[in-house]
């Protein structure tokens, strides 16, 4: 038989060996270096580029996405010690109200002005107190039975805060005097030892409060006020 008879018995090779032994052997190429310039490579316009410029190509796109995560971590970054500092600060002036009604309103415009909320609402649940009676009524303070919380129990047995889209109930309950047409909003329990009350931070943008965003930030304020809101109310 002659050699070129063998040649053309010789099985074939298909791509999928063909691929199978580069992934085995990748010093292949370093090891035959001559095989880059004959290499050819078609882009989406049908033109021919060789391998090593395929290579480069592809490290600097690899390069430029890595480039655009590591911004988008270093702005995270420092978003989040920007909301940090502020709810710091919001913290500090919580712990500086003498009485109920200040700390309310620190709470209000720290809200407003640090973290640029459309509208703040404030749902307070009354601690009992001796011979069943509550603290003094104002606004903000309801009874634990009161029905204007029935919207909101299902976020205080969770215990975690809810952004997103909220009811035409819970709207009318929290922000009863905003202008604003609140599109989203964060719903924060205030939990310490007691369930007391909620807290609505609401937006006119539907985007603001989405339910995939992260709540670190919103549990904290959540604790803190529950903290200091408690105190005072025990304090009447």
């Amino acid at each position: 038989m002659t050699e070129s008879a063998k040649r053309d018995e010789a099985p074939l090779l298909d791509e999928a060996e063909v691929a199978a032994y580069l992934a085995e052997h990748p010093d292949l190429l370093h090891r035959h270096p001559e095989l880059l310039a004959r290499l050819e490579l078609r882009h989406d316009c049908g033109d021919a580029t060789s391998l090593i410029e395929h290579q480069v190509r592809v490290l600097r796109e690899e390069s430029a996405g890595l480039r655009r995560r590591l911004d988008d971590m270093v702005r995270v970054a420092r978003q989040n010690e920007g909301t940090a500092e502020r709810l710091h600060e919001l913290t500090l002036d919580l712990f500086a109200a003498d009485d109920l009604q200040a700390a309310v309103e620190a709470l209000r415009a720290g809200l407003r002005e640090g973290f640029q909320a459309d509208a703040v609402g404030l749902l307070l649940i009354a601690p009992e107190a001796a011979g069943g009676e509550t603290h003094a009524p104002i606004p903000e303070i309801l009874d634990a039975g009161d029905p204007a919380l029935t919207c909101f129990r299902p976020l205080l047995e969770r215990g975690r805060p809810s952004c997103g889209t909220p009811t035409e109930a819970q709207v009318r309950t929290i922000f009863p005097d905003t202008e604003t047409a609140v599109a989203s909003a964060a719903l924060v329990p205030m939990i310490d030892e007691r369930a007391v009350g909620v807290l609505g931070i609401g937006s006119s943008d539907p985007q603001r409060y989405h339910p995939g965003q992260g709540t670190v930030f919103l549990r904290r304020l959540g604790t803190t006020a529950a903290r200091v809101l408690d105190r005072l109310l025990h304090r009447g």
